[in-house]
């Protein structure tokens, strides 16, 4: 049923939807895909470890969004770029108005500021927002520590505060308050 409802959104244009069902075909050869839709035209940023089989690639996403024919999306730009890398290695154009299904029109790009895809700020800004968000949980999690290690330094502190008053001090010495015996003559 699940399976369904990711269907049928991803054909509603659904980017979300897109990009998890390319994500069950494609993370199998470790590629992960993260999708927007923008004036009817899907972006797909494909990354990985390793540099992929180009024309494979392109055919499995090709084939994927032909036979889920989304609504709303006539363009799809599709971006490859490795982890380590801050540019994409590559880029393709796949045309989804069709007259027939084996009529799909490829335009190679390379210059990606040009045709309007993700520039240099756009996959910075996709790559540092995991890594922003890592750093956030980092400093709450060193907050919450020192928060919770002053409560324990505090409660130590009471604690020894209310034994102390309740344990009387056996080493300490007190005046003798009753006189001697020889001094009562």
């Amino acid at each position: 049923m699940v399976q369904y409802r990711f269907i049928q959104l991803a054909k509603q244009g659904n980017s979300k939807a897109i990009a998890t069902l390319l994500n069950s075909k494609l993370h199998p050869e470790g590629i992960n895909t993260k999708a927007s839709v923008v004036n009817s035209c899907l972006h797909i940023l494909l990354e990985s470890d390793e540099l992929p089989d180009r024309s494979s690639i392109i055919n499995v996403v090709r084939n994927q969004l032909l036979e889920l024919a989304p609504d709303s999306i006539k363009r799809v730009k599709l971006l490859f770029k490795r982890y380590i890398d801050d540019y994409a290695t590559w880029g393709q154009e796949l045309d989804l108005e069709l007259s027939s299904l084996s009529d799909v029109n490829l335009t190679n790009f390379y210059d990606n500021q040009q045709n309007g895809f993700y520039s240099e700020s756009k996959i910075n800004s996709i790559k540092n927002q995991g890594l922003n968000n890592l750093k956030m949980s980092q400093i709450t999690l060193g907050i919450v520590v020192i928060i919770l290690f002053m409560a324990l330094v505090v409660f130590i502190g009471k604690m020894l505060v209310k034994q102390s008053l309740l344990t009387p001090n056996t080493g300490t010495t007190y005046p003798q308050v009753l006189p001697k015996e020889e001094n009562l003559i």
